[in-house]
Parts: structure tokens; C-alpha cells; sequence
């Protein structure tokens, strides 16, 4: 197969969108032609944002024909050269997550290609394998040539520095986190990146290697380190005019929205009374919202508590209770924060609206100067949930099988295992790590009365702490 041949397109946006010393203005944007470089043969352009009149002429000069455009993400500066590409091929394939299949659908875009994490696009003699990397946006994708080690990063990864995290648009500064790791342990290091911008940070066109970026590049140094404080703090700074602004602290005065959310939220079994609901606020406890048009979309509560992971799993409680109602330490007697409702209404799920929920918190957390927080996630798979609207979900044979062996012959599903019910899922994409199954946690019939206790550390991955712990048997 012959190697990946790469042409590459530096071009600012339209000037009526650049303000004085703008980002965009001195970051430009790249689009990239790849092909096997050979005559009469298929090609991809990697977003579209480069110089239409050039890349058509290398196109023509090169007997090359266009297979497709694949766009990184669904931002204006890497689709605003969509329409002049459809009117000279208007059945061109626009290939794009499905996350954004609508958004592009509804500015008049057809023939849109709906892009999966894996998914292998070929063109003729070359492959790309499309990896799926939220965290800049909801949306955001980055295209590998594994044979070649070529990898087109979108705003994920630019040179020297990666992509704020656009709140407006899914983004999230834990989930990049995520995806920075993620890429850094399955990327080889000699891979070449080919970023959405061209790096004002070093005045050279693409491509960077990426050794070099995990040495200069300081937001992939400290992920390599574990050094999620670090990083959470600088992409803040760097992301600050994208910040979501509806966070809000809830308190007593807020009771009826919160009851009423209770309800909308929840399976009955699983709903609190308003007295519980009164009883953890009057208890010091947290409850963080976010509003959109002065409602409620989603809750999330903590307290803090004494625990450790220091301290021995014997000593976790048992009960949900023992977190749920109980007296909140202060922030100086805390040594971590037990998380213990993350509620969305069926409405805005999928839409990052628990991720959002569980970074407010993680912020509000740190600035209480704690670090250490667990989590107890519910496991519907094990048995279904398919009684109530609030949700139905399959049973997960397999999944409770696995569960079943941990009480069994105490053998600790691995992350493979976990991964296969939704709601640990989502608390492990959110960096979260299975630490101890408890029996008896909590009446909820879908998850077996049981829960899986979750850990983060907000400030340092560390690897010895945050590994998967075998539990207790406490039937």
C-alpha cells in the first residue's frame, strides 16, 4: 500500500468575522487533500475551510477525483467553504459525528455521511479510522492513517496547545481530559498531527510530531503526568469566554423546583420526599443546577465526608443513607465528597447535560480544597428497567453475570465488563474509576439493590489509589 500522500491549505475565515489580534487571525485555519498521491485515484478533503480555487486546480492538475469532505467538528470556521464545494459537486458526501447530523441537515446540507468511533472510511488504496474525541465540542472527531501515522486532530490537538472546550457547543474541560488520554496512550509517538490551525506558537505549517508535542505541548504533558488540576485550570483560563454561565447553587427556597424535578427525574422507587429533600440542605449538603430559560434540566448533589482512600474499603458505608442524609463534614474536617444524585430530565439527556452536571460540581468541590470524590452509580443493566417512562433499559445478561462472579469468587469485573452498562459508563468517560461493589446499597430493583462506588482524584491521577479495588461481599 502505498504511504499517504498529504496537501495542505493555510486560509483565514471571511475577514468580517476576525476582530484585532483574534485567535482565528493568528491561528489560521488548515484543510488537508489525502490521497495515495497517485493519478486517477480517490481522495478525501479533511474540513473545509482551506482555498477553494487552489485545491480545485491541485484536484484537476493531479487527475484526482474527490470522494468525500469529513469535517472535524461542525464549527464555522471548518464548514464555512461547505457551499461552494456542493455547487461544484452537489452529490458530494459530507462526512460529519452523527451528534450534528441535524444541525448540518437543517442549513440545507444532504448526502451527509453519519460518523461512528471506529469506523474505517477508505478511498481507493488509503484508509482513515475515524476516533471519536468530545471535549473541544460534543461533536469533535479526529481522522488516523494508521499505516502512515498520520493524524488529523481537528481543534482536539493544535501544535503547542489543544482547543478550548466550547461550552456552547457540548464541550467539556473533563471530558477533554479524557480524550487527551485516551489518544495518548494508543498514538505512537512518532505520529505526525495535522491540526485544524496552523500554530502560532510555532510560526511553521503542519505537520508536528507528536514526541515533540508531549514535551512542548504543556496540556499533553501534565495528562501525561496525570496532572488533572493542571490541566483543568489552564484550558479554564484558556476556554473562560465559553464558560456555561447557568450553573446555580440551589437552596432552601429552591424546594419546589427541586421536588418537582425529583418527580420528573427518577423511577418512584428511586424519588426522595420533600422532607429528605429539606433534610440534606438544612445537613450542609450541595445541590448544583443547570437552567436553561430559568428551568431546571438537570441536579446534582454532595456532601462532604471523612472517608479516605486511605482508608480501608471495610470501612465504607454500607448504607446510602449513611451519605444521602447524614450531616455534612465541613470543608476543613473533609477529606473527600460523596456524590450521590446526578439527575437529567429525559428531555436533555444525551445532550452533555450530566457531564456539565459532574464538572460544576468537580469545580465547586476543588474550590472547597477538595480532592477526592466518590460516586455511587446505579447499574441498571443488571436486571432491566423496563416498568417506568423515566427510562427501559435491556437487561445485560452477560453484565450481570459479571456482577455475580464479584460475590461469587470475589473476582472484580474488569473495565470491559463495567463498560457494558450505560450509567457506569458514563461516570467512567467522565474519568471516574470502579472502585467497590456494595450489596444492600440501596433499594432500586433494575441495579440488584446494589451500587458500584466510583473514585476521582480532582488534582493527580494516581494509578496506585485509583485502580479498581476488590470489594466486599456484604450480602
Amino acid at each position: 500500500m502505498d504511504p499517504m500522500h498529504i496537501l495542505s491549505y493555510k486560509n483565514h475565515v471571511p475577514q468580517k468575522w476576525l476582530s484585532k489580534d483574534s485567535f482565528l487571525d493568528r491561528n489560521p485555519n488548515m484543510s488537508y487533500l489525502a490521497s495515495s498521491g497517485r493519478p486517477h485515484t480517490r481522495c478525501v478533503l479533511i474540513d473545509a475551510s482551506g482555498d477553494f480555487d487552489t485545491i480545485v486546480h491541485d484536484l484537476e492538475q493531479k487527475r484526482l477525483t474527490l470522494d468525500c469532505i469529513l469535517l472535524t467538528h461542525s464549527h464555522l470556521d471548518h464548514t464555512f467553504g461547505l457551499p461552494a464545494w456542493i455547487k461544484k459537486f452537489p452529490n458530494i458526501k459530507i462526512g460529519v459525528h452523527r451528534s450534528c447530523l441535524n444541525a448540518l441537515s437543517s442549513w440545507g446540507f444532504n448526502h451527509l455521511l453519519p460518523l461512528e468511533d471506529g469506523m474505517v472510511i477508505k478511498m481507493g488504496d488509503i484508509a482513515l479510522s475515524v476516533i471519536y474525541a468530545p471535549g473541544h465540542t460534543w461533536d469533535s472527531v479526529c481522522f488516523w492513517d494508521r499505516g502512515g501515522n498520520n493524524f488529523f486532530s481537528g481543534d482536539v490537538i493544535f501544535g503547542g496547545n489543544i482547543g478550548c472546550s466550547d461550552y456552547h457547543a457540548g464541550g467539556n474541560r473533563n471530558i477533554f481530559y479524557q480524550t487527551i488520554t485516551h489518544l495518548l496512550k494508543h498514538l505512537p509517538s512518532n505520529t505526525n498531527i495535522y491540526p485544524g490551525h496552523c500554530s502560532e506558537i510555532y510560526q511553521i505549517s503542519p505537520p508536528y510530531n507528536l514526541s515533540g508535542e508531549k514535551v512542548k505541548n504543556p496540556y499533553l504533558s501534565n495528562a501525561l503526568q496525570g496532572k488533572r488540576g493542571n490541566f483543568n485550570r489552564d484550558l479554564k483560563a484558556f476556554s473562560i469566554e465559553f464558560e456555561v454561565k447557568d450553573y446555580a447553587m440551589l437552596h432552601k427556597s429552591d424546594i419546589d423546583k427541586i421536588c418537582d424535578l425529583e418527580k420528573e427525574i427518577w423511577i418512584p422507587e428511586l424519588q426522595v420526599t420533600r422532607q429528605t429533600i429539606l433534610t440534606r440542605l438544612l445537613n450542609g449538603h450541595k445541590m448544583l443546577a443547570i437552567k436553561e430559560r430559568d428551568k431546571l434540566s438537570g441536579i446534582i448533589g454532595w456532601c462532604y465526608s471523612r472517608f479516605s482512600i486511605q482508608d480501608s474499603p471495610e470501612n465504607f458505608p454500607r448504607k446510602f443513607t449513611e451519605f444521602s442524609t447524614h450531616k455534612s463534614c465541613t470543608k476543613t474536617e473533609a477529606q473527600s465528597a460523596f456524590i450521590y444524585n446526578v439527575g437529567v430530565k429525559p428531555k436533555c439527556r444525551e445532550k452533555g447535560v450530566g457531564s456539565l452536571l459532574l464538572q460544576g460540581a468537580f469545580e465547586k468541590i476543588r474550590e472547597d480544597g477538595v480532592y477526592q470524590v466518590f460516586l455511587d452509580s446505579r447499574m441498571p443493566s443488571y436486571n432491566g428497567s423496563r416498568e417506568y417512562p423515566h427510562e427501559t433499559v435491556q437487561q445485560d445478561v452477560e453484565f450481570g453475570h459479571s456482577i455475580d462472579r464479584y460475590f461469587t469468587a470475589n473476582q472484580f469485573p474488569d473495565n470491559t465488563d463495567f463498560l457494558r452498562d450505560k450509567a457506569i459508563r458514563f461516570y467512567m468517560k467522565n474519568g471516574l474509576a470502579p472502585w467497590l461493589i456494595v450489596k444492600g446499597f440501596i433499594q432500586d430493583e433494575p441495579s440488584g439493590n446494589m451500587r458500584v462506588i466510583c473514585y476521582l482524584n480532582l488534582e493527580q491521577d494516581s494509578y496506585k489509589t485509583n485502580r479498581v479495588i476488590e470489594g466486599i461481599d456484604n450480602r
